[in-house]
Parts: structure tokens; sequence; C-alpha cells
């Protein structure tokens, strides 16, 4: 007992740490007036992003945007429906340049970036490191395309002459991050090329030579999104393929029937490569993560096992992921009949409205925003409808601007607009409505249940011919 009390004393001041007032300023050129959000990835496992809040951009371009971390971050900046990211260092001043170049984003329709420019780069900062190395990995791939391409371990000694060459060279710049975000993307390698379970030759590898170089003795970096990536493909469906074998029933068993952490973790210690506690853990749930949906585990079960981790865990940063897993795992996709997302969002009159309060009638939403010119030429459209389908249909616009005074301008530039307006205060509902685009449509039924996700829009077939009207709709339903 008294062992378990000195092991949580020291783990609780390990992860103390104290936060550093991080800036992130400069200029969005041709962006006046607009605001740029700061996110910060939550994890790596599931991809989760936070977001930080955001900053009103200036009339002359400018922009500032202070955070606290306490360790280095994966940050994305978003303006409109455009993005970038770097890594930020607690402490540490940014002075960037954001443009937008439609050239660099030619036929991207969702996922267009934001070009980015340090303007007062050291050769050493961390960014400048690691596109340092990036531009020299990506050469050397370029190089030897024709060996990759065979999958066949060719190209292990290569590898290797090129990893020895740029860790030696990284180790020399004293920044631990840089130097290891170099070691795990040349790690990945191994796993894009298939290495076996067994050694062909004496000078090929295996996974095992792979685990004891990369995993084994060797912290987990949580933070440091090429090593979680290098994690999550080295063990991908490797739980599946366990329980698959004859020894690994009793893995299956203490999901399926004994919903048993502990006889998970029993079964799972016949296994060398999870003899490290903390490993083990993390193996679990991104294991569980995997097999989330698969119709021969218990999803129950499987969330029950993860809700223990999330609790029990003495790793602050497991808790987390298994926190997210469970939110991916649970999160049921929009699909006809399915019960919609509800919510509780402000009126420009301070009222706050729910979903519930339209109940027994069918709900048109869209999710729009100030810079999308769809969405406010279609305004023109649902002005029609609206006063057609009204005492049928409720239409909520949800505007997805940080800047509720959004709103109030365009209400007052259309006054017609009689409609319900609401401002997005919960951020993760563009999540839970799956919005990757503005704008974006949802039909409710009267039971506040999905109808059509996402819904045609407004006047859809007149610009879009082979799109379903969404009028027609209306017109049919009873």
């Amino acid at each position: 007992m008294l062992k378990q009390i000195i092991t949580l004393l020291f783990l609780s001041i390990h992860f103390i740490s104290f936060a550093s007032n991080t800036v992130i300023k400069g200029v969005a050129k041709d962006f006046n007036n607009s605001e740029l959000s700061v996110y910060i990835y939550d994890d790596f496992i599931t991809g989760t992003k936070e977001k930080m809040g955001f900053s009103k951009i200036g009339n002359t371009n400018n922009f500032e945007f202070n955070i606290d971390i306490n360790t280095i971050k994966k940050v994305e900046l978003a303006i409109e429906d455009k993005t970038t990211w770097f890594f930020i260092e607690p402490g540490s001043v940014y002075n960037i340049t954001l443009n937008y170049d439609p050239e660099l984003n030619k036929g991207r329709i969702y996922d267009r970036f934001l070009s980015l420019k340090f303007n007062f780069p050291a050769p050493t900062e961390l960014n400048q490191l690691i596109a340092k190395f990036n531009r020299k990995y990506d050469d050397f791939v370029s190089t030897n395309e024709s060996i990759f391409l065979k999958r066949d371990g060719s190209i292990t000694p290569k590898i290797q002459e090129f990893e020895q060459h740029i860790l030696n060279e990284f180790k020399a710049y004293n920044n631990d991050f840089a130097y290891n975000y170099a070691k795990y993307t040349i790690a990945s390698t191994f796993n894009s090329i298939d290495i076996s379970y067994y050694k062909s030759d004496k000078k090929s590898l295996d996974k095992a030579d792979i685990f004891i170089k990369y995993l084994q003795n060797n912290p987990i970096l949580y933070n440091n999104p090429e090593y979680m990536n290098f994690f999550t493909s080295f063990f991908n469906g490797e739980i599946k393929k366990l329980t698959l074998q004859l020894h690994g029933m009793d893995i299956t068993k203490a999901i399926n029937e004994e919903n048993n952490y502990n006889a998970l973790v029993k079964a799972l210690g016949k296994y060398p490569f999870l003899e490290n506690k903390e490993l083990l853990d993390l193996f679990l749930i991104n294991g569980l993560k995997e097999i989330g949906n698969d119709k021969y585990f218990n999803q129950k079960n499987i969330i029950s096992i993860l809700t223990h981790l999330k609790t029990n865990s003495i790793y602050p940063e497991q808790q987390k992921i298994a926190d997210n897993v469970i939110t991916k795992i649970t999160y049921k996709k929009l699909a006809k009949g399915s019960k919609a997302p509800t919510f509780k969002l402000p009126t420009i009159d301070g009222e706050e409205i729910t979903l519930t309060d339209f109940m027994g009638k069918y709900v048109y939403i869209n999710f729009w925003a100030s810079w999308s010119i769809p969405s406010l030429r279609e305004m023109k459209i649902m002005e029609t409808l609206h006063k057609q389908y009204k005492n049928k249909v409720a239409f909520i616009s949800i505007c997805t601007d940080n800047d509720k005074s959004k709103i109030k301008s365009l209400l007052k530039e259309n006054p017609n607009y009689s409609w319900t307006f609401v401002h997005l205060t919960e951020r993760e509902l563009m999540q839970a409505y799956e919005v990757r685009t503005l704008p974006t449509y949802i039909l409710i039924g009267k039971e506040g249940e999905i109808l059509r996700f996402p819904a045609p829009r407004p006047g859809g077939n007149i610009e879009r011919p082979t799109e379903e009207n969404i009028e027609r709709v209306f017109f049919e339903l009873k």
C-alpha cells in the first residue's frame, strides 16, 4: 500500500507543470474584419481537436492570440474554411503571415489550406527544423521511389543509412521534439514496406527488431504526432489478429463475456511486447477503438472497459484519449430515423431556443456564415420557401461566425428574413451534425428524428440539375 501511495505521489509531481503564455500574431492578407480560430490537437489517436478561442483580424489585417500551454502543441489556425498548422512551444512568440493562394487550392472543394510564412525565423526554431527534415525526407523517398515500390525489404539498408545520417545531424540541434519527429517519421517508413514477423535473412529486420528499437524502453510521446502515427500504424489491427489465433480466445472472452479490464490485461499478459503497463494500456485503448464498431465484439462491453481506463488510469493523457475514443465509438451517424442532436442556442434578443421547442413540427436547419456566398445567396430562396411553408416547417438558421453581430447585420439588410436565427455558442454542435462545409442543411421530423441528412439545398436543382428539390420535399410532407 505504501509503495502505491509513493508511486502515485511521484506521478502527481511528475505531471505538475506550469503553463506559459504563448503568443501567435501577425498578418492575414486580404482577411481584414474576418475571424481567426485557434485549435489545439487534443490527442493523435482519435485526431480530436479543441477550440481554444478566436482573434478578430483588424482593418489592417493584423491579429494576435494568446494561449497558455505547458508543453509543445500542434496548433491549427482557421479562417473561414481555410486552415494551416504548426507547432508552438510554451512562452514563445510566433510572428507569421497568412494568405490564401487560389492556384495552390485549385480543385479543392473542402480542406482548403492557408499559406504560412514565419516572418523572423531562427534556423534552429522547432518548425524550421521540422521543415528542414521534411525536405530531406521527401528527397530521400523521391530518389529511392523505385526501390520503395518493391515492398520487399531491399530498401532497408538505405533507410538505415539515411536514419543514421539524419539523427546524427539532428542530435546536434539539442531539440528533443524535432529529433523524435525525425526518428519516428523514419520508423513509420518500415511500417510502409510491410516488415514481416520473421526474418528472411540475417540482414533483414522483423517486427520484433522494430519494436525493440523504437518502442521498448522508450517513453510514450503523446504530443508528438509522428510517434503516435508510428504507434498506431505499427499496431494496426493487432488486437483483432490476436483474437483470431487459437491462444487468443481468452482475449475475446475477456471482452465479450467477462467485460473485465483485469481479465483483458491478463489475457494480453502472455505477449512480451506488452510487459510495460503504460504501453499495454495505450495498446488497449487504440485496439478497442479499432474494434469499437466490429460486429464480432460487444460494443457495450468495449465502452465499459474504456470507461474503466478513463476513470482509473494513472496516466492523464490516457484518460483523455479513452474519453475521446468513447465519444468516437458511441457517436452514431445521422441516419434517417436517428435522433437529431439537440441544442440550446441564443437568438439576437438573448432568448434561448432548443430543438424540443419545435416538437410537432418539421424543422429545416441550415448552418451558415457571413463569408459564405452560397449561404447568403440561398437565404433569398429560403425567404420564399418560408412564406409558403412556415405553417408546416420551422426554419432555423444557425450562424457559425464567432461574432454575433453578423446576424444583426444580415437581418438589418434583409428585414423580410422573419424565421428563427440563432448564434452557434456550442461549437461541438458542428461536429454533432457533421458540418464540413457551409452551408449545410438538415431536415428533422415532428418527433425530433432525422429525415434528411444532408437535406437538399434551397433551389438545389436550379444550379445543380441532379440535386433533389427541397420544395418538392416540403410539398410532400404530411
